[in-house]
């Protein structure tokens, strides 16, 4: 295999990319700032390292990666342009974008303002949404692959690169890509196969990241992260940021699952959830609650992290039941008398540890999830019960009250009763069939509902701008709040094929287009009827949408006839120029619009007018009156003008 060139800068990949500077460092690639000397624009230009590069089987992969990723288009991911291979270098040839990544973005901030986070978290989910809806699966969501622009545009990149990076089944513990494992999901770290849950599982801890400008999971090495990552709870957020909705903490911690089944069923849930978090603001802790407790390393990976926990507890249970059937009869009266004082004992430490002297204050955990609530108070040394109500204003799962109040000090081990809310769900959604989005907003505020994901689909059955589908469907029974995702009816515009008109009378030619639902613009010449067109502004053989206008121009036939006869007259007096115009068509990608023009002393006209692959030739014979020139024109751009 050819040696990789040290030195890059001023290098042109395939007569085309020139490469300027570099601009950044990764695990797998340096990024270079580069010249499409073909299309004139800025480009960013990744070149494979030595370790990637000559293994060839990662090469297939990324290769065919990279083929998919190419044929995403979404505004909040970067453009995939070309891939190739030249001077020993695999590259890859990718969007420009002007800006910051995330993580640099991050570090500036510290941390982002909640509204802010919530906003670049959506945007990242729509890029990663169409990339699902395409098959692909990013696999490597993190600060450092998302790009935010000079406008505030969002942009997630390095799909291809990600994709081949895990479909090698390697765990990559290098201090090059160290910053990956913070954001590695359990699946991942434990070796398991990937899906669209994985993208959920990063995202969640980007977010985390942005609200507390930290990590959920840190440690010495790789390997310790991608452990916690396995099998360590999860620190609520609120513990860092108590400003942070009960809401969006609630999309957090369910984005951090540790099983798939327990995160959002898709990437576009966790949207609709992080576009209802926005609109609620409740219960927000008035004081910080701090971890008291070190970050402890687990040597060993367990499929289910709680399940020793639970064997262990089933136990000391079994063995109590024991322990009780062994006693005697003659010792039940007794047995009966120590249950009593169990029972007794049990009433009264239900008020905390009776023997202990530590008393804890009770934190407010009214308005937050009662799994996240649970945490909380555990953490503090306290038990928890809870009872369900029905409450419209409060959504489900979320604590409506709890006794003791917050603040209030109590022993240890004292069981906090929490209320939780079971929302209601007795709201019928409307049919919003046929209903514009501003229709369907008004009705749905009406009944406490939201829109939320808005797409686009085609029924020509329907009209334009209308809705055609919706989720959930009319008629379901939803609770206050939820979020109703909707279609929108886009017409595509039916096309036809552009007639040849030219030498045609303009009555003859209106005829001829009105035939096919369309009509004429503009008239370059004589308006009247009897009128030959000589030109017409879309080409024979185009298509165009029906209901089209075009432009045409035309003369009258007597001026057509006496510029013939000056142009024999002027050609009989031995004033006529001959040659040959030579053109070959640029080397590049793309098919290419070529077109050249002959203009004399009786004016110009276009003698070629195509399009052509690059490297094909065209030879045209050139005939003129006087002073002769030949214009030649690629792609709309005069690239040659000489006299003949």
């Amino acid at each position: 295999m050819m040696s990789i060139i040290q030195n890059l800068k001023d290098i042109i990949l395939d007569n085309r990319y020139k490469i300027i500077d570099k601009i950044g460092v990764g695990g797998m690639a340096d990024v270079y700032k580069g010249q499409d000397s073909l299309l004139g624009r800025a480009v960013a230009i990744k070149i494979l390292h030595a370790n990637f590069a000559n293994d060839d089987e990662f090469v297939t992969r990324f290769k065919r990666e990279a083929q998919a990723a190419g044929k995403l288009n979404h505004p909040n991911i970067v453009n995939m342009y070309d891939v190739g291979y030249d001077q020993g270098l695999h590259y890859i040839v990718m969007e420009y974008v002007e800006g910051e990544t995330l993580k640099e973005y991050i570090k500036s901030s510290k941390k982002l303002a909640i509204d802010e986070a919530v906003k670049i978290a959506i945007a990242i989910g729509e890029g990663l949404e169409h990339a699902h809806a395409m098959g692909i699966v990013h696999c490597d969501i993190k600060p450092h692959n998302v790009m935010i622009t000079s406008n505030g545009r969002v942009k997630v990149a390095d799909f291809g690169i990600a994709r081949a990076m895990n479909a090698t089944n390697t765990v990559m513990y290098t201090n090059s890509i160290m910053g990956s494992a913070h954001y590695l999901s359990p699946e991942q770290a434990s070796g398991k196969p990937v899906d669209g849950n994985t993208d959920i599982y990063s995202l969640g801890v980007v977010l985390y990241e942005m609200l507390t400008g930290r990590v959920p999971f840190e440690g010495d090495t790789p390997i310790a992260v991608a452990l916690k990552h396995v099998r360590e709870k999860l620190t609520p957020p609120t513990r860092y940021n108590p400003s942070i909705p009960s809401m969006l903490e609630s999309v957090v911690v369910k984005a951090l699952s540790k099983k798939t089944e327990d995160r959002f069923g898709s990437i576009s849930d966790m949207i609709s959830d992080l576009r209802l978090s926005q609109g609620f603001n409740m219960g927000k802790s008035s004081r910080q609650v701090p971890y008291d407790f070190a970050t402890q390393m687990i040597p060993t990976v367990d499929a289910n992290p709680f399940e020793n926990d639970i064997e262990e507890e089933n136990s000391k249970k079994s063995g109590i039941l024991g322990f009780i059937a062994k006693i005697p009869q003659k010792y039940i009266i007794l047995g009966a008398a120590v249950i009593f004082v169990v029972a007794f004992l049990g009433a009264f430490l239900s008020f905390g540890n009776f023997w202990s002297n530590t008393t804890v204050e009770v934190p407010n955990v009214v308005g937050k999830q009662v799994s996240v609530a649970k945490n909380i108070l555990e953490d503090n040394h306290l038990r928890v019960s809870t009872s369900e109500v029905s409450n419209p204003d409060v959504p489900a799962g979320q604590v409506i009250s709890q006794t003791p109040s917050a603040g209030e000090k109590v022993k240890e081990q004292r069981t906090i009763h929490l209320v939780v809310s079971k929302g209601v769900g007795d709201i019928t959604v409307p049919d919003l069939s046929g209903m514009t989005v501003e229709q369907a907003k008004a009705r749905l505020k009406e009944l406490g509902l939201v829109i939320g994901k808005i797409s686009t689909g085609n029924n020509q059955d329907k009209p334009d701008a209308v809705i055609i589908s919706q989720s959930p469907s009319g008629d379901s029974k939803v609770t206050k709040g939820t979020t109703i995702d909707i279609t929108i009816n886009k017409l595509v515009a039916k096309k036809v094929e552009m007639p040849n008109v030219i030498g045609m009378t303009l009555k003859d030619a209106r005829d001829a287009l009105n035939s096919l639902e369309l009509s004429v613009n503009q008239i370059a010449g004589s308006v009247d009827e009897k009128s030959v067109v000589t030109e017409q502004s879309v080409k024979a053989g185009q298509k165009i949408d029906v209901g089209g206008a075009v432009n045409l121009t035309t003369t009258l036939k007597e001026e057509a006839k006496s510029k013939d006869e000056k142009s024999s007259s002027s050609n009989s007096g031995s004033n006529t120029t001959n040659g040959t115009v030579d053109v070959t068509v640029p080397s590049g990608s793309k098919e290419q619009s070529l077109r050249i023009v002959v203009q004399d002393d009786t004016g110009s006209a276009v003698i070629y007018d195509g399009t052509n692959k690059p490297g094909d030739r065209v030879v045209k014979k050139v005939s003129g009156v006087g002073n002769v020139r030949i214009q030649v024109y690629l792609n709309g751009a005069l690239v040659q003008d000489q006299a003949l």
